[in-house]
């Protein structure tokens, strides 16, 4: 029964982020170990969407550790126990008494006894910072103790590493990317001798661990420079402008993101120059509301013309479907976005209410037109256009994607071909940027060069 339950949260998790993902990409699949006790650790950035992605493009069948304060949220209790999840009583949070916690150790040793997996949070919290929180010692007592009581046990700790597009918009794209697995056994025979001095070991083995497979970043200016430097520096010219796959642009943002402070103190004035070029290029960028997709595309009249026929087929062959699923599904999408924009303030939290008051407002939309199409016509047509909602939905709403996309490149095609001013000054300065990167990127290859052959 339980592990029915684990697949079927599983398949849900995967249904409700494949609709409010435009893609999901997972790196390192390959890393999953295949068996045995496993405790999972991963970043904490996007509210109660990260679990998700844990049980869902993952697919693991894990128990899921959680502040015992979500129980007490109305409809969230019954999800929570339906996964299977395990409350943590966080000292701080009110009315919370942390003794209960000995019953949530205890039960999580013995998820692992029976070769179970555990998915914890470590940074505690979800948080809208650039980078890493410091991480609780949870996750490596629990490791700790586990097979101090009840091992030998062989748990193996798995990295995992959440990186979004951008958060807060529906049909954005998110990256999940695995790190090898941590073997404990070093700490687990330290741990003999002092356990929380192994605890703190292994603690900071995994933020390590957490470190390589997330982007962090000094500050959200150093973020946003990196990634457009990034953006121009690996980016191929395309006939059309194509979406690179978040996972291609990985190690370069990590890198970039790395050497950024030694080539700050070694290179000052070569990093302000890369600085105020990226900032020049983003700046007519704005200007223009173009992408740097569609200044680096070479837009050959042939491929534009093929993509605009094609798109323009699509919409008109779907556009009937695409009327009443917009007809069905408008009123829980102007409910949703206006209860975002309430909580536009926490940013972390965003995704999180879209989803869970979509998992609310859109079947109750669909079942109020089913029934007011029941009395007007009978029956059977409230239940046909009650049970439309959901597909016909799906069709207006990647009818509308196709519409904005042929809007925005034939926008684009036609600004390059009548403004050929604006056209190169936008190319010269993408030029400029990706000079000041090469640039950037020998240096810091010299600075490790260097301390390679002081080692």
């Amino acid at each position: 029964m339980r592990r029915s339950l684990d697949r079927f949260v599983g398949a849900l998790c995967r249904f409700v982020l494949g609709i409010f993902f435009r893609r999901i990409e997972v790196v390192g699949r390959d890393r999953l170990p295949s068996g045995g006790p496993l405790v999972v650790v991963a970043n904490h950035v996007n509210g109660l969407i990260d679990p998700m992605f844990v049980v869902g493009p993952l697919g693991l069948e894990v128990r899921l550790l959680g502040k015992s304060t979500l129980w007490r949220i109305p409809g969230l209790r019954w999800l929570l126990d339906l996964a299977g999840a395990v409350p943590v009583h966080r000292p701080g949070d009110p009315g919370v008494d942390t003794a209960r916690n000995v019953e949530t150790f205890d039960r999580c040793h013995r998820v692992l006894a029976a070769g179970g997996s555990l998915a914890i949070f470590p940074e505690g919290i979800s948080h809208d910072e650039p980078q890493l929180q410091p991480l609780r010692t949870g996750a490596a007592r629990i490791v700790l103790e586990a097979e101090r009581r009840l091992g030998p046990l062989g748990v193996r700790i798995l990295p995992v590493g959440l990186v979004f597009e951008e958060r807060t918009r529906f049909r954005s794209r998110a990256l999940v990317v695995v790190g090898e697995p941590i073997d404990p056994t070093p700490e687990i025979a330290a741990a003999r001798q002092d356990e929380s001095a192994a605890v703190r070991v292994l603690t900071a083995r995994i933020a390590a661990a957490l470190a390589g497979v997330t982007l962090n970043y000094p500050s959200w200016e150093d973020a946003r420079l990196i990634e457009r430097g990034a953006d121009v520096w690996h980016r191929d010219h395309s006939d059309l402008p194509e979406r690179r796959p978040l996972a291609a642009g990985f190690e370069v943002r990590r890198a970039l993101a790395g050497g950024l402070a030694s080539l700050r103190d070694q290179h000052p004035d070569e990093v302000a120059a890369a600085v105020e070029a990226v900032r020049d290029y983003e700046a007519l960028l704005g200007a223009t509301g173009l992408t740097d997709a569609q200044v680096a595309a070479r837009w050959r009249w042939g491929a534009g013309f093929a993509f605009g026929l094609r798109t323009v087929a699509r919409l008109l062959v779907a556009s009937p479907v695409a009327l009443l699923g917009t007809a069905l599904n408008v009123v829980p999408w102007t409910a949703i976005a206006l209860i975002s924009r309430r909580v536009r303030e926490e940013p972390n939290q965003i995704a999180t209410y879209k989803i869970f008051a979509s998992l609310v407002f859109y079947p109750a939309a669909w079942v109020a037109a089913g029934w007011l199409a029941a009395r007007a016509l009978g029956t059977g047509a409230g239940v046909v256009l009650g049970l439309l909602g959901l597909p016909a939905g799906w069709v207006a709403l990647r009818w509308h994607e196709r519409r904005g996309v042929l809007w925005r490149q034939s926008r684009a095609f036609l600004l390059f071909a009548a403004r050929r001013p604006v056209a190169l000054e936008l190319r010269a300065r993408r030029f400029r940027v990706e000079e000041e990167i090469d640039r950037l990127t020998e240096r810091w290859r010299a600075l490790q060069d260097e301390a390679s052959s002081r080692a």
